[in-house]
């Protein structure tokens, strides 16, 4: 039987568990990479994650060379180009790991249809998640809400042969002779520009850091993944796990082998990430509206002149702008301030929370559908939290705690590097001691004040639900 893996969010030849059943079904194999022309016309042609893909999907072709697998590399529609594909080269059988987004279970619904017309069939797996969709539900049938006991009865229900490792095989038939195609080739079939990155791509630097991680810094994680200034010592593997060039199964395998709090709290953070996945696959309306639904009558009165402020690290708070004027620059969010900016954005400039995930999406290395709007709107109080909505982070108390030194601020707004660690933290009550301006915007909001409108925005709202 022919074969043909379609990689999407599985960047990686070892524990990929559709790659693995093809080889052990099929004497032949090919594998297919499509850039989506749909999704590239909304971006643009500097996009990092873009020059992030290209490059893992040049290392990735040269993994499966060794394996005697040739990757495919076009650009198109999928609906298109995967039906004409198995025609031309005789595929019997398209294999596949399962997305939970719903454009992409639209889209893979039509191409097995299509498929399925000319009698090639599509298999598909579970691989990105340990549980899926209704498999972790409460006593009565339904889905959890809250995270804390979705996160018990998952943890009750894992077996560890749920993460066992998925193993190619050699397939019978390997081609010889495999032409690769270079960057520059591949950067031309995308029509994308190489940009800089700051991270490694590839399965082999995604392995590294795994390694470095579980060798070097679980143990401290609970600790240390709050300050931003210590970020080298979180896994650095958000990415990585995004494009799935290291599998859920084998980062759960190291990471429990691991008898410390630190590790405890990072496999609780997988936790999390797969109950964002199941509330995107049951509940899609949270792609475009709260998962709270009262809280979609919320009237916004931020204004949009704030919103750029944000955006451009320009608030008059140093944690803020630090955080965002290193996301602008690089794509990377530190987990801490995720939250902390989230929550300044909705709860002290009163912006519509969907207009700060639409930013991150656009933004982010690591951006994930589901995790992106289950962060927001966590930090939004329209989501599913146990805590209510009049939990607002204070970002003056959360730079102190956080940033107590002010290490992170300094690195990025520099021309707060003469205060002290007590000045940082609200350098507009200094101004006066030096004898030059610091450069730097005093707060555009008094945060006290924002707080209490807040508040009052959610309670009207519950109230006239």
């Amino acid at each position: 039987m022919k074969g043909l893996h379609w990689f999407r969010r599985d960047l990686r030849i070892n524990d990929n568990r559709a790659l693995a059943k093809a080889s052990q079904e099929c004497s032949e194999l090919d594998g297919i990479f499509i850039f989506d022309s749909q999704i590239l016309s909304t971006l643009p042609k500097n996009d990092r994650r873009v020059s992030y893909i290209i490059e893992s999907i040049y290392l990735l072709q040269n993994s499966l060379k060794k394996n005697g697998i040739k990757l495919h590399i076009v650009k198109g529609t999928p609906q298109t180009i995967l039906p004409k594909f198995c025609l031309k080269y005789k595929i019997n059988t398209v294999y596949t790991n399962r997305d939970y987004e719903a454009t992409a279970k639209i889209r893979d619904e039509k191409i097995f249809h299509l498929l399925k017309k000319n009698n090639i069939q599509l298999k598909d797996f579970k691989d990105h998640v340990v549980f899926e969709a209704r498999e972790i539900l409460n006593l009565s049938g339904s889905l959890y809400k809250v995270f804390t006991p979705y996160k018990n009865k998952w943890l009750s229900e894992f077996k560890t042969e749920l993460i066992r490792e998925e193993k190619m095989s050699v397939v019978k038939n390997q081609k010889k002779g495999i032409d690769l195609l270079s960057r520059k080739e591949i950067y031309k079939i995308a029509a994308f520009q190489k940009t800089k990155l700051w991270l490694q791509p590839g399965e082999e630097a995604a392995k590294e850091s795994a390694r470095h991680f579980f060798s070097k810094n679980i143990k401290d994680y609970k600790r240390s993944r709050d300050f931003p200034s210590l970020n080298e010592k979180c896994s650095l593997l958000s990415t990585a796990i995004r494009f799935g060039e290291i599998s859920i199964r084998e980062l759960l395998r190291q990471a429990l082998k691991k008898k410390s709090e630190g590790a405890s709290t990072w496999v609780s953070e997988l936790i999390w990430r797969e109950f964002y996945q199941m509330i995107l696959d049951q509940c899609p309306h949270v792609v475009s509206g709260a998962f709270k639904k009262e809280f979609n009558a919320i009237h916004w009165p931020g204004k949009l002149k704030n919103f750029q402020k944000w955006k451009d690290g320009e608030t008059g708070f140093p944690l803020v702008d630090a955080a965002m004027r290193h996301f602008k620059n690089t794509g990377l969010m530190h987990n801490r301030l995720r939250m902390v900016t989230a929550s300044f954005l909705v709860k002290d400039l009163l912006i519509d929370w969907r207009l700060g995930e639409k930013y991150f999406a656009a933004t982010l290395m690591d951006f994930d559908l589901a995790a992106n709007n289950g962060g927001w709107q966590w930090s939004a109080s329209t989501g599913c939290d146990a805590q209510p909505y009049f939990r607002v982070f204070n970002p003056t108390t959360q730079s102190q705690r956080f940033d107590p030194e002010g290490t992170f601020i300094k690195e990025h707004l520099p021309e707060l590097k003469e205060l002290n660690k007590k000045e940082i933290h609200e350098p507009y009550k200094k101004k006066d001691l030096f004898s030059k301006k610091l450069n730097y915007p005093t707060p555009i909001v008094d945060h006290s004040k924002q707080r209490l409108l807040a508040i009052q925005l959610f309670k009207d709202a519950r109230e006239n639900k």
